[in-house]
């Protein structure tokens, strides 16, 4: 299963690669598949020495950087992205995604709405009918407000968790923007007016649903990949 789900990513990275040659302005997102993306940019070095990138975390920076490619940070960038690639916690056909698995929603989704194209790429294991049915869905929340969030959130029947960390450090998840997140385990029906309460609530500085900020999703197999857009 893990090989075959490995092969799946690979085969989606190779894909979105297509899309990147003629970009002058290129965001790069964060996890495993677009780990396999960056080595893949890695491996033809020479093409996109002359190109900029932007990144949705610290560690796809580092990442990059390790590269020695040209890496700006947004506050100092006036053009937008051509194109920003990205991973996905869950996609469905009708382009909505969960997505923040990785801690980095809030910059992830501004890179998503500044970007000219948004292409995800993901293994076939994400792909759902309904969003949350296998992954929770984050919300990046200000330490201040933190108690008063999860209480409200937990008044609304939302089954939230503060996430905790797991390996190198106790205590909650702080993002690279130093937020906190709270992960609702939920079916969800109905994506924009979820978003809509939540984004109602202060203390919520973003939310994991991505609505309305896919133009593509590559979804990869083992032996093929199947691409979606609107």
């Amino acid at each position: 299963m893990d090989s075959l789900v490995e092969k799946a990513k690979e085969m989606a990275a190779s894909k979105a690669l297509n899309y990147l040659y003629d970009a002058e302005i290129i965001g790069v997102g964060t996890g495993s598949t677009v780990e396999k993306l960056i080595a893949k940019i890695g491996l033809e070095r020479d093409v996109f020495s002359a190109k900029v990138f932007v990144s949705s975390s610290y560690d796809t920076l580092i990442k990059l950087q390790s590269l020695g490619l040209k890496v700006v940070s947004t506050e100092f960038l006036i053009k937008k992205p051509d194109v920003y690639v990205d991973g996905a916690d869950e996609v469905t056909r009708n382009l909505v995604l969960i997505k923040g698995r990785g801690g980095a929603l809030l910059r992830e989704k501004i890179l998503a709405y500044f970007s000219k194209k948004r292409i995800y790429i993901v293994d076939y294991t994400k792909l759902v009918s309904v969003l949350g049915e296998k992954k929770p869905l984050p919300v990046e929340v200000v330490p201040y407000a933190l108690g008063w969030v999860l209480s409200e959130l937990r008044r609304k029947k939302l089954n939230p968790k503060i996430r905790m960390c797991r390996n190198g450090k106790d205590g909650p998840v702080i993002t690279d923007s130093g937020n906190t997140i709270i992960d609702l385990y939920i079916k969800i029906q109905d994506p924009e007016s979820l978003e809509k309460e939540l984004k109602r609530i202060p203390g919520i500085v973003e939310t994991g649903l991505f609505i309305n900020l896919a133009d593509m999703i590559i979804v990869g197999y083992p032996d093929k990949v199947d691409v979606i857009t609107p």
